[in-house]
């Protein structure tokens, strides 16, 4: 095997390993109690994780630079709207550098929602987000559902049935 092919293929090993070592860490929350975090809205106010205790929460990460990010947002934001009378709430996790950039993404989608700043990614790291879009699904009690990393188109209908039996709960 030539040096080359070597680097590829340690290369792609590595590549392969991370990605693995995401989805254990995604897994591992998975039945655990969310970390409750404060962070503050592109309106200003701050919010807290646990003030939200007692409904659904699709706690959205993303970044204005990521196509796969808006379309996801835009599909939970229509399932927000439709249930949050229900006890849903969209939480939307801005991880750009500055705020500006968030609450421009926030304007230009028209965020009825609490669009949050996260500019030095702790919040990030507590749910070991390493990629962006990633969805996190919290039940009545504050555990951890589901974890969702990546967006595919038709994803939606797994957040619409994971957030229906929730809320049949």
């Amino acid at each position: 095997m030539s040096g080359r092919a070597a680097t590829f293929k340690i290369a792609g090993v590595t590549a392969l390993w991370v990605a693995l070592a995401g989805l254990a860490a995604a897994a591992a929350q998975t039945g655990a109690d969310a970390p409750d975090f404060v962070l503050k809205s592109v309106s200003g106010k701050n919010v807290r994780l646990s003030e939200h205790r007692g409904d659904i929460v699709m706690l959205a990460f993303g970044a204005t630079w990521c196509g796969d990010c808006r379309a996801q947002l835009e599909q939970l934001a229509s399932m927000y709207t439709r249930y949050q009378d229900a006890g849903v709430d969209l939480l939307a996790v801005s991880l750009d550098q500055n705020q500006k950039q968030a609450a421009d993404m926030a304007a230009a989608l028209g965020a009825t929602y609490p669009v949050l700043h996260d500019a030095g990614g702790e919040v990030g790291r507590l749910y070991d987000v390493s990629k962006v879009p990633v969805v996190v699904l919290i039940d009545r009690a504050g555990v951890v559902r589901n974890v969702f990393e990546g967006y595919r188109r038709g994803r939606e209908q797994q957040y619409l049935e994971t957030v229906q039996a929730l809320l049949r709960e």
